[in-house]
């Protein structure tokens, strides 16, 4: 686990709200580029399939230079030959005269086909250039194939690197979240319970701007937190919890032109102020629901 700074510290903060971002964006430049990868397999695959049927043509054609009817006996004896091999297999599939006569013709007819294509595809003035253009362009496609191979592996390393360093920035995160609620926070007062919720939504990610002891809009706070503008009560024991309080964050939210308000405090709500809070969208941070808010498990 990296211990050089803290989740709370605003450049790990920032660092991992750059994770947050950097790596669904390599996530998806490593899957376009796996895909171009796969594409270009298969364009290697076909090609070098291209090319040893061309080399199996020239060396098929090969006595052709020896023996004038070569080509024609290949045509008479091929297709008989593929023939009878169906005719072989069609009776030991079916053992019926039909099926072996059937499989016969059939035999004779892609035997006729692929000795067709071994003697004649391509014509022999253009098997020499057909056989260098496809190592060509099969040099260039395996070329094409290694600079994707080695794309795809800088990818996966480096967004292996960035998930592993969100994580332990998570890890860390969690602790000093853990350490945080170590504290007596249920018997802070006004001041420093206020103090320790910034230190919280500090650590939480978020950027805050306290408004002063009084609050110049009836709120201690207002943070900025996943691109939201979220007014916040944050009341320590011995300020009175009402709904009274809940409308002033309320009134706030309006007045600052926030997304959200909250209140926050070190015990329990009353059932007016849960009421209210309820009715009109304010989310109440109560003794009970704290810790599981500054774990992130409840979202302002």
């Amino acid at each position: 686990m990296s211990d050089k700074h803290t989740v709370s510290d605003p450049t790990a903060v920032q660092r991992l709200h750059e994770l947050n971002d950097e790596i669904p964006r390599l996530e998806k430049e490593a899957a376009g580029v796996g895909k171009y990868r796969a594409v270009t397999a298969r364009s290697v695959a076909r090609l070098a399939r291209r090319r040893r049927y061309l080399r199996f043509v020239r060396w098929f054609r090969r006595p052709a230079a020896r023996f004038e009817l070569w080509s024609t006996a290949v045509m008479v004896v091929g297709p008989l030959a593929t023939g009878i091999v169906f005719l072989i297999l069609a009776n030991a599939i079916f053992d019926s005269f039909l099926f072996m006569l059937l499989g016969f013709f059939l035999g004779v007819a892609v035997g006729a086909g692929a000795f067709t294509s071994f003697v004649y595809r391509p014509p022999d003035r253009l098997l020499p250039a057909a056989i260098e253009e496809t190592d060509a362009k099969l040099h260039v496609a395996q070329d094409r194939l290694e600079e994707a191979v080695a794309a795809v592996t800088a990818a996966n390393q480096r967004l292996h690197a960035l998930v592993k360093e969100r994580r332990e920035l998570i890890a860390t995160d969690k602790l000093q979240r853990a350490m945080l609620l170590q504290r007596q926070w249920k018997a802070m007062d006004a001041a420093e319970w206020k103090d320790y919720v910034v230190e919280v939504l500090r650590t939480l990610g978020a950027k805050v701007e306290r408004q002063g002891s009084l609050g110049e809009y009836g709120i201690d706070m207002i943070i900025t937190l996943h691109g939201r503008r979220i007014a916040i009560q944050a009341h320590g024991k011995g300020q009175q919890v009402n709904s009274a309080t809940v409308n002033e964050a309320l009134a706030a939210k309006t007045t600052t032109k926030c997304d959200a308000c909250a209140v926050i405090v070190n015990r329990r709500f009353s059932g007016a102020a849960l009421e209210a809070g309820e009715r009109y969208g304010c989310t109440l941070i109560s003794v009970n629901r704290f810790p599981d808010f500054v774990l992130g498990k409840i979202e302002l």
